[in-house]
């Protein structure tokens, strides 16, 4: 299911980060289920175009601000191209957060995209705090 529109309501920063409303909840949720802020960790904001055109002018753009990230082609029934915007191991404060959204948000915005939000990945001692058991070999 496309999600392309999400974010055209009206949005609010919040302080003191100067996050959207929105991306500050997620934030919050994130370090409340046990996230370090200090701790270094994978970031994606994941941007949406309906074609490839605007998908890979966008991903042009990316590369000639060297912003790492990978172009995705429609599949799996997704009609959509994306781009997956990298942070890798950064210390995820919120300028990190902030500025990767920005840069997100900017590009899908001039190439008639859509930024569909952002996730972290928890670092492997997060998760053995929870009881999960990493699998060999992986």
């Amino acid at each position: 299911m496309s999600s392309m529109g999400l974010f055209s309501r009206k949005r609010r920063r919040t302080e003191p980060y100067g996050l959207w409303s929105d991306d500050a909840q997620q934030w919050e949720t994130f370090l409340a289920r046990g996230a370090d802020a200090g701790a270094e960790r994978n970031l994606e904001v994941s941007l949406s175009f309906a074609n490839e055109e605007g998908a890979r002018a966008a991903a042009k753009e990316l590369g000639q601000l060297r912003e790492p990230g990978e172009l995705v082609p429609p599949s799996h029934g997704v009609e959509e191209w994306g781009i997956l915007l990298y942070r890798r191991d950064a210390v995820m404060v919120p300028d990190v957060l902030r500025e990767a959204i920005d840069v997100g948000e900017r590009i899908a915005e001039a190439h008639g995209g859509e930024c569909e939000g952002w996730t972290a990945f928890y670092t492997a001692e997060e998760k053995a705090a929870w009881g999960v058991e990493l699998l060999d070999g992986l």
